[in-house]
């Protein structure tokens, strides 16, 4: 049930009154509820609704699944997941490739994975120079960072990491979760000339790091658990249909949100959107703010030109291979017998997260997308995180091939972390019910084809090649239909293997970014008192998971609205 709030009433266009919110925040993600949270902490005179179509905690909190990190798997595709597919993929077989997103109070911290990951500094650089403002710089975003988690090293730099923020941090060693083969994986890694870091989140990331998560009592943590909502006023299970716009002094205003049930709620002061990288843009089109073209194909009114809602669509594609081990004996993978420590079960199976920089070749791959490549593209300048590899004590598919948790396999998973493809975000029709249309474009750009193909060589390198990878693995476990794969594999081979397995990392940004649909301040272009607060507003690829990122970006937001 929402919580009550006193607001003032305001009248309805028949007369009738109708209780108007000093702010109103369209979706409970990551993002919307840390922002909602520290909204009514700062400012406890104000009303703030929060309008969420997915269940609240006093619905989910009945799953036993939503606490439990290692049934993150098995959310994906259940109620508390809007299940987006993707049109068929031109550059990976004309397979439709499905989504995830958390649809919940919540967001993606229900269902997701729990990865604490920052990122690379000069991933930030980009930030800055689209957005046209220094505020999103690494360092500028820093004390948003740090507000936010609770590390656990207290050795730690202090101008890095936060020891007193909402978000508690754990790694493995925190969690005395020794598995049996970091020793040997770290060993590896290095003879294929990737050493180990000591810190992947100072802004640095390229390297062996450690896989940092958010987690408590080996517990997911939720988001508005720890940013609470007490004294916002909730309404879940509820859609928004579109944003009020009025004419007032010739400026368009942003004045409240009709729901898909059409009953309408007013605001004061800004209505915020965060309803994530595929429902912002949507709301923002059917609003009648967008391109005049997509709006015209469903018959709605265009209120404001904005030519680039729903373009700069970009997301983490990866690739996951089953690799059978040399000696399960040792409980080196789930479903062994000796796979018994307690610790075990509150966090996600692996020890590091691997960020590799691939500048070699780079810059003829670029020249293939793009005209005048130099050295100083942002992509060749400096080391950059390319592609990132974790490796997982476990291995599960359904077929082709069948893999069941019986302590003989383990998985690895490749990300393009900085994508170059860009995709677009559409409408499907005017009704608010229908989900957006996604055309990723995955896999379209030779740049991140030669990040994938590079890092699917080093993996291979990696346990193929080196005396301790040697002693891990005895080889990959693939479908029928999949050729093996090695490190001297050609191109062609290695993507015909993505076109028939690639997924989405369920990390949609850009759809409504800052330079091209809001300023630096998040502001709508051409709407007062409308912004935007989540991933869609990312102008560019970060090198990390997004969640870090939404909690200081909610914190970031809460600091610019007075």
């Amino acid at each position: 049930m929402p919580h009550s709030t006193q607001t003032e009433e305001t009248p309805n266009p028949d007369g009738s009154s109708r209780n108007a919110f000093d702010y109103i925040i369209v979706g409970a993600g990551i993002a919307g509820t840390t922002l909602a949270s520290r909204l009514v902490e700062r400012y406890p005179q104000r009303t703030v609704l929060v309008i969420e179509a997915g269940q609240g905690p006093e619905k989910y909190g009945e799953n036993p699944l939503v606490p439990q990190p290692l049934m993150a798997p098995m959310m994906r595709g259940g109620e508390l997941d809007w299940k987006y597919t993707s049109t068929p993929q031109e550059h990976l077989g004309g397979r439709q490739i499905y989504e995830a997103a958390g649809k919940a109070v919540g967001g993606g911290s229900v269902i997701n994975y729990g990865l604490w990951t920052r990122g690379d500094r000069r991933d930030y650089d980009e930030w800055v120079k689209l957005s046209g403002d220094p505020k999103w710089s690494y360092d500028a975003l820093l004390p948003y960072f740090r507000k936010s988690e609770s590390h656990f090293d207290p050795s730690l730099d202090p101008k890095q990491h936060g020891l007193t923020g909402p978000v508690p941090l754990v790694s493995p060693d925190s969690t005395n979760r020794h598995y049996p083969l970091r020793k040997p994986l770290e060993d590896a890694w290095a003879q294929a000339g990737i050493t180990k870091i000591t810190n992947g989140n100072s802004g640095s990331p390229i390297g062996v790091g450690s896989a940092i998560e958010c987690r408590q009592n080996r517990e997911r943590i939720i988001a508005n658990n720890v940013y609470p909502l007490k004294n916002v006023h909730v309404l879940s299970e509820t859609l928004v249909a579109r944003v009020l716009v009025e004419d007032s002094d010739g400026k368009k205003v942003a004045t409240g949100v009709e729901l898909a049930n059409g009953s309408i709620e007013l605001c004061k002061r800004e209505v915020i959107l965060s309803a994530g990288g595929m429902h912002t843009p949507k709301i923002l089109l059917l609003s009648g703010i967008g391109p005049a073209r997509e709006l015209a194909k469903h018959g709605i009114p265009q209120v404001v030109d904005a030519p680039q809602v729903g373009k700069n669509y970009f997301g983490h594609l990866n690739l996951k291979q089953f690799w059978k081990i040399r000696h399960p004996e040792t409980g080196a993978a789930i479903g062994h017998e000796k796979w018994s420590n307690p610790e075990y079960k509150g966090a996600n199976p692996l020890d590091h997260i691997v960020c590799q920089s691939y500048r070699e070749g780079l810059k003829e791959a670029l020249a293939v997308d793009e005209p005048d490549v130099t050295d100083e593209h942002h992509l060749l300048a400096n080391p950059r995180s390319h592609a990132e590899t974790f490796i997982q004590y476990a291995a599960v598919n359904k077929e082709n091939p069948a893999l069941k948790p019986d302590g003989t396999h383990i998985q690895t998973i490749i990300l393009i972390a900085l994508p170059t493809a860009r995709g677009t975000i559409s409408l499907q029709s005017w009704d608010p019910h229908a989900l957006p249309v996604m055309e990723a474009n995955y896999y379209s750009t030779e740049a991140d084809r030669h990040a994938m193909r590079s890092a699917v060589r080093k993996i291979h390198e990696v346990f193929f090649e080196t005396e301790a990878g040697k002693e891990i693995i005895v080889g990959e476990t693939h479908g029928s239909d999949r050729k093996p794969l090695t490190s001297k594999s050609t191109d062609e081979e290695i993507d015909t293997r993505v076109a028939l397995g690639a997924e989405s990392t369920s990390h949609p940004c850009g759809t409504a970014a800052m330079g091209k649909v809001v300023d630096g301040d998040l502001k709508v272009y051409g709407v007062e008192g409308l912004r935007v607060c989540d991933a869609s507003i990312f102008p560019a690829p970060v090198a990390a998971h997004p969640m870090a990122g939404l909690y200081a970006l909610g914190e970031r937001m809460a600091d610019m609205l007075d």
